[in-house]
């Protein structure tokens, strides 16, 4: 097996990087700095809707002495800084891979994927049935709202993606048109400004079994993950028609905050409402060391009958 020290995910567009335990964590209005064992320091902006998530992990790692992987995006200007942490077990390094694996980069990047997203899983509380139970029901009476022509849309490209997603997804890097609706909800509920674009730059990470839905990581903001609305036509043309974060405990703390999701204001606007609902969800304001619990990654719907 080679263990290199990192590795850059191209398609993802993150470097995963070895930090060793942490020694030292200070946390600040608008960064969080870690050290490790050999003198080396790395900042985390507060950007984005993981960041508490990302904050627990570091303290946890410093109580219990876990080594850490550590990600940044590859587009960034400065080594210096991260935006998430993994933990690194000492019998199965997390970005470990076979001694050929250099000749097939994309099956590289797509082993130390899978292992994140098992890691991220398994720290997860998932033996609770109701959650699964009560996500479905949100699915099904946003449904409901919809009206008939976007009813259509969903149900057609649900079937779609039921029936073809392998074929689908063989081209995992795609940028897909978005309209103010999905602005307003990429600022709301992951944090980032997509004012200007007209597309998204979305790697396709896996299809939510019997929705529309599709598990997404964003290479343009940090390889953060997200979970996009897929609305298709018959002619292939296709576009987001909305996106959340994937936090099933997310909802109830948007809907406490947010009773106009629509009104005609800048992105700003929608970023600050963001920073609320970000704030509710984890009781930010209250104490800067509350114990807020682990955020569930992705939405879990039942696996396709077999």
């Amino acid at each position: 097996m080679n263990k290199n020290k990192s590795v850059i995910l191209k398609n993802r567009q993150i470097k995963l990087t070895e930090f060793g335990q942490i020694t030292a964590f200070h946390e600040f209005d608008d960064t969080v700095e870690i050290s490790n064992t050999d003198g080396d320091i790395l900042i985390m902006r507060k950007l984005y809707h993981k960041w508490p998530h990302t904050l627990k992990k570091c303290r946890k790692a410093l109580s219990v002495g876990s080594r850490i992987i550590t990600r940044c995006s590859t587009n960034s200007d400065d080594c210096r800084f991260f935006n998430e942490v993994y933990i690194d077990p000492n019998s199965a390094p997390l970005i470990a891979f076979p001694t050929d694996g250099e000749k097939a980069p994309e099956t590289v990047e797509q082993l130390i994927m899978e292992r994140i997203w098992k890691q991220e899983v398994w720290l997860e509380d998932i033996s609770n049935p109701k959650d699964l139970s009560t996500e479905r029901d949100r699915f099904e009476k946003a449904l409901e709202h919809q009206s008939d022509r976007d009813k259509f849309l969903t149900e057609r490209t649900t079937e779609f993606l039921n029936n073809r997603y392998v074929e689908f997804s063989i081209k995992r890097l795609l940028y897909l048109y978005i309209d103010e609706h999905t602005r307003r909800r990429a600022a709301m509920r992951l944090g980032i400004n997509l004012a200007g674009h007209s597309s998204l730059k979305v790697h396709l990470e896996g299809h939510l079994y019997n929705t529309n839905f599709i598990h997404v990581t964003l290479p343009e903001f940090g390889g953060i993950d997200g979970v996009i609305g897929l609305h298709r036509k018959e002619d292939g043309n296709q576009w987001i028609s909305t996106i959340n974060n994937g936090d099933n405990k997310w909802w109830e703390h948007e809907c406490k905050v947010v009773n106009e999701k629509d009104i005609d204001e800048p992105i700003a606007y929608y970023i600050n409402i963001f920073s609320e609902i970000l704030n509710s969800r984890y009781g930010l304001t209250k104490t800067k060391v509350e114990d807020t619990g682990f955020q569930n990654t992705v939405i879990k719907f039942p696996e396709r009958p077999r």
